[in-house]
This record gives C-alpha cells, structure tokens and sequence, in this order.
C-alpha cells in the first residue's frame, strides 16, 4: 500500500481548508458515490496541519478521520485513524501525514478538529485532500 502507486491526482472538489478552532472544526464532507469498497482503497487522504502559536505546553490539536452512511451522523473509524499535533514551549510545529482508506470506509467521509487547549492563538487553517 505505497503512496507511490497512487497518481496522486488533485481535484478542487475534494479539498477543504478550514481555520483551526479552540472549538473544534470539522473539513468539508466529501462524498466518494459509493457504498462500499470498491476502488476507494486506491485514495490516498492527505491532511496538513500549519504551526500554531499561542498554545501552551502540553496541550493537543487532534485530527480524527471519520466516516457516514447518510453524511450526517459521523463516527470514527475502526481502527481509528488520526493524528496530533502536540504544543512543546510556545506552540505546535506544522504536520502533514497521509493515509489510504479502509475498504470497510462508508460513503461519507471528513476529518474533525479538536483542541484540548483552553487559551492561546489559534492561527491558520487544517487542509484535507483526497488524491486519487
């Protein structure tokens, strides 16, 4: 399952960029025009996350990867796939990870933000890709 197997190919419909919020945020939903399986194990998802400054020690920006039936009741997948960005001294460092899908991936999918942070500047935004 190498990302060098995979063209990727962008396309404007299937990325989102979305400010990082104290509140949490969750990326654009994207629809994959399937039920299940089929060719979405040849997609590659892509999230790249920017330097936050402000946020103090210790405190977390998580990226949970989750997946619908109906595109509106979202849940995490499982095994769950995510990823942090831990503050060290005065703020996080950028991250970029990517991952394919799971054959077992609903129709539905996005990646949802959330903080543990109570105080601090939250700057720039969290973009998600699908490349195929």
């Amino acid at each position: 399952m190498a990302f060098e197997f995979n063209r990727n190919q962008q396309d404007a419909a299937y990325t989102s960029s979305v400010a990082i919020a104290q509140a949490g945020a969750n990326s654009a939903v994207f629809d994959l025009e399937q039920v299940f399986a089929g060719d979405i194990e040849d997609v590659v998802v892509e999230v790249s996350a920017p330097a936050a400054s402000g946020i103090t020690s210790t405190k977390v920006l998580t990226y949970t990867f989750k997946d619908s039936a109906d595109g509106v009741t979202f849940a995490a997948l499982d095994p769950a796939v995510a990823t942090t960005q831990t503050a060290t001294g005065s703020g996080v460092a950028a991250k970029s990870v990517r991952f394919r899908l799971s054959p077992a991936c609903r129709r539905y999918v996005r990646v949802e933000q959330t903080s543990d942070a109570t105080a601090g500047t939250f700057s720039g935004s969290f973009v998600t890709k699908l490349l195929f």
